[in-house]
């Protein structure tokens, strides 16, 4: 059980990364809660729109949940009722939703801070290590298992983390398919095999890295895609005096710049892209074409709901407009049935009493039309804020297109690289095996050289 929580604005960003289809293999929103939108983006909107009477600039909460064993929908909510009690988030407005990534179901729930009571945030002091807690409660409470970095002493109150990844990290683990953990280990394996500065160099080149002089450290490592790191951040157990003392025979004068390391990447990259682009753009048309289905499916949920909206809206509009016309009528004609005639008339119009019967009818018909006017521009109010919603949903629509389509991008960008690194090292493992190969040959070809050829009939006994 593990759980990531921050505080966080950006409510319309955050809709578009959960929402992203091209990351995710499947997404459910499960509810949304304390919101008049049902969806994701017009909810964050709320809660934003409502932080506005406070001075929190971050007013989401956002909590991943994800369990080493799959759990079911009542464990889920037990879970997320347990970490808001812990957290001090009972009754405030949230949305929860669950995705399944690479075959595994995880769940995030977002929740507004602010106690709209006395409309303030809520303190969230803490909770990195009331997570902690709660993900060791939760894990033996559903017997799952802790993650490695959490000490397995069920009674202790401190317990090492291990190392995360933090969003920089994550973000080119994502772009280049290679961890910031398995680059540590290759860089250190490197490092720890060469007797020497140009030693390290040729190990480094040999794994896709490059040395270079860094704009504000000594040495710095390129990865093969134009990622600079620092060097003595990525060997592991090698202090940085020892370091600079094995590279002294280098200078950063010697070394290329990132810049120039960049430069020759991106031309390597180009010549790479183009030697395999039939079968990259093979792949990344089906990934395409299956994105731009889901999201013309979406865009035509969304525009079939906004066509019913219009429907009836104008239905709505003109069954106004036939109600206050049918009473307009009937007002009229029971006015004409009930108007006096011949001698009454007269009378009427002598006494005066017609001339106020017709101020009275004045007035009704004053009041009718201001009660008129009043309900046409209600339902027109009503009908702009719907035009608003359905507005507002189409735009968060379009970001989050925009977003896959990036996300798209990057993973096609993702699956080449893999490719292309995958053809590299069975190219090297099959010149690896040519080598040992041909080795072994000259060995046995060596070793029969070496041996002495016997004289013809040596060892054969001969009588007489």
């Amino acid at each position: 059980m593990i759980l990531k929580g921050s505080q966080r604005a950006g409510g319309a960003d955050l809709a578009a990364h959960l929402l992203n289809e091209a990351t995710n293999e499947r997404i459910e929103l499960n509810e949304v809660r304390g919101t008049v939108a049902r969806d994701l983006a017009g909810a964050f909107a709320e809660y934003e729109a409502v932080a506005c009477g406070t001075r929190c600039k971050e007013p989401l909460y956002s909590l991943s949940i994800n369990p080493s064993a799959p759990l079911t929908r009542e464990q889920y909510a037990a879970a997320i009722a347990h970490i808001e009690e812990r957290l001090g988030l009972q009754g405030r407005a949230r949305a929860v939703l669950f995705h399944d990534k690479n075959e595994r179901e995880h769940c995030h729930v977002v929740w507004c801070r602010i106690d709209t009571d006395k409309m303030r945030a809520i303190h969230m002091g803490h909770d990195h290590q009331k997570l902690r807690a709660v993900s060791r409660e939760l894990a033996e409470k559903f017997g799952l298992d802790l993650p490695p970095g959490l000490a397995q002493d069920r009674g202790a109150d401190r317990f090492d983390d291990a190392p995360q990844m933090s969003f920089r990290e994550k973000e080119q683990a994502e772009a280049t398919g290679i961890t910031s953990r398995d680059r540590r280990a290759e860089i250190t394996k490197a490092y720890n095999s060469a007797d020497s500065a140009k030693a390290f160099m040729a190990a480094l080149e040999e794994r896709g890295y490059t040395l270079a002089k860094g704009d504000r450290r000594d040495y710095v490592v390129v990865d093969r895609y134009g990622y600079a790191h620092s060097l003595p951040r990525q060997i592991e157990g090698a202090k940085t005096k020892d370091i600079r003392e094995k590279l002294s025979p280098l200078t950063p004068a010697q070394l290329p710049s990132v810049a120039q390391v960049r430069a020759t990447i991106a031309a390597r990259e180009r010549a790479e892209r183009e030697r395999h682009q039939a079968k990259i753009e093979q792949a990344a048309t089906e990934i395409r074409q299956r994105l731009k289905d889901k999201q013309a499916s979406r865009r035509a949920e969304l525009d079939k709901e906004w066509q019913a909206i219009k429907i009836r809206q104008a239905s709505e509009r003109l069954a106004l407009h036939a109600a206050q016309k049918a009473g307009n009528d009937a007002t009229a004609f029971q006015r004409a049935a009930q108007a006096p005639t011949g001698l009454m008339a007269f009378l009427q119009r002598v006494s005066g009493i017609g001339a106020i019967r017709a101020y009275y009818a004045r007035r009704q018909d004053l009041s009718r039309a201001q009660r008129q006017a009043e309900e046409n521009a209600a339902v027109q109010r009503r009908h702009t804020n719907e035009d608003l919603a359905m507005a507002g949903r189409a735009e968060a629509l379009g970001r989050l297109e925009r977003r896959e389509s990036r996300s798209l991008d990057k993973n096609i960008l993702r699956r080449a690289r893999i490719a292309v690194r995958q053809t590299e090292q069975k190219t090297a493992q099959t010149r690896e095996a040519i080598k040992e190969t041909a080795q072994d040959i000259t060995k046995r070809s060596q070793a029969k050289k070496g041996q002495k050829r016997r004289p013809r009939g040596f060892g054969i006994r001969r009588d007489g």
